[in-house]
């Protein structure tokens, strides 16, 4: 079996749900666990997520909807965007998932297959400009809802720079939310459920808690963005993802021997090597080797060579032996690597970091 895995911390996880139980008081905790909960494993951490107090559960696909159903999980689930009309009728049959939606076709297609009173959530977009109906048309998509025999349960919207505490625009967006919602109101349409904020807006913006909060990054211990990650070092959250390989091969290099693809690091002395079974396939960006670095024995090695799509090679010592551990993304001794560093280094951010720990990585729990 290939040596190289990722150990994913299921007490971090509960523990990084109990945080942000604590700063949201009455409000809903929605997990967000899209993508595989972000690369750790959808069903795992949606079970511990639970236990710890998260009330809903996010994802992005019908498909993700189905397999937490399919594993007995049986919480409120939102699918947080509109499903294409071929897709509503599966999901239709998911006790539970409400669908997003904000076109007619999308709640024409869902009320031919739902029971009747099914509930829906309506997205607005405020400013993100990605997905979602215009806030203007609130009133008419409510009252459509509820022709065609559906309830409108939610209404929500998605900020687009709250990672950055002073951004105005998360206010600006907020305010566009609140203002359909007293057009709402007039109209004797008020939804239960209303939410806006994501990860950032939870860790800074009290006032955009409303009926539920959906958190997704926080949950895994990593930070939205640099601004925020002094603010996540506060709370305690802890990283819940720890990469790890082994020394496969040693050897050494003389002065002016270049190391992997293109050459484009040179030995300037005799320098010893060592081989990783891990490349840029298992979530190592090729961009990490520049600056990048890995543990071994607790101390950090620098990537000598552009990483490969399978291998990455390291400078080491005569002290490092071929089957030693080492750690890529998470703790070893005294030493630890986080996903925001490889970001930062990498020009990148901890979201794509996690999404790129690709299923050729076996999880353990």
């Amino acid at each position: 079996m290939r040596p190289t895995w990722a150990d994913i911390d299921l007490a971090a996880i509960a523990h990084n749900v109990s945080v942000f139980r604590g700063l949201v008081g009455e409000s809903d905790l929605c997990a967000v666990v899209k993508a595989g909960a972000y690369g750790h494993g959808a069903v795992e951490v949606s079970r511990v997520a639970v236990e710890a107090g998260a009330t809903w559960l996010g994802v992005a696909l019908a498909d993700e909807a189905a397999e937490l159903r399919s594993s007995g999980i049986d919480v409120p689930i939102l699918v947080l965007s509109e499903p294409r009309p071929a897709e509503m009728d599966g999901l239709a049959e998911l006790a539970g998932v409400r669908p997003t939606v904000y076109s007619e076709a999308g709640i024409d297609a869902f009320a031919t297959f739902a029971p009747a009173g099914s509930p829906v959530h309506l997205k607005l977009d405020t400013g993100l400009n990605r997905v979602g109906a215009d806030p203007s048309d609130a009133v008419r998509l409510a009252g459509r809802i509820k022709k065609v025999g559906l309830t409108l349960e939610g209404l929500f919207t998605h900020f687009a720079s709250a990672d950055q505490p002073d951004d105005e625009f998360a206010g600006d967006q907020m305010a566009a939310l609140d203002e359909a919602l007293e057009d709402l109101s007039d109209a004797g349409l008020e939804p239960p459920s209303v939410h806006m904020a994501n990860t950032a807006a939870t860790l800074t913006r009290p006032n955009t808690h409303r009926s539920m909060v959906r958190v997704g990054i926080g949950l895994y211990g990593v930070e939205p963005s640099t601004a925020l990650r002094g603010r996540c070092s506060d709370l305690g959250l802890r990283q819940a993802l720890r990469l790890r390989t082994e020394v496969a091969h040693l050897h050494d290099v003389e002065i002016g021997e270049g190391v992997s693809y293109g050459r484009r690091w040179m030995a300037d002395r005799r320098t010893r090597l060592a081989t990783l079974p891990i490349g840029y396939a298992d979530a190592l960006t090729r961009a990490w080797w520049q600056h990048g670095q890995v543990l071994i024995g607790g101390r950090r090695r620098p990537i000598r060579g552009a990483i490969t799509m399978d291998q990455t090679v390291v400078e080491v010592d005569d002290g490092v032996a071929v089957g030693d551990e080492a750690v890529v993304l998470g703790g070893q001794g005294d030493g630890f690597l986080t996903v925001g560093e490889m970001a930062d280094v990498t020009g990148t951010i901890g979201y794509e970091v996690l999404a790129t720990v690709g299923s050729r990585v076996p999880r353990r729990y």
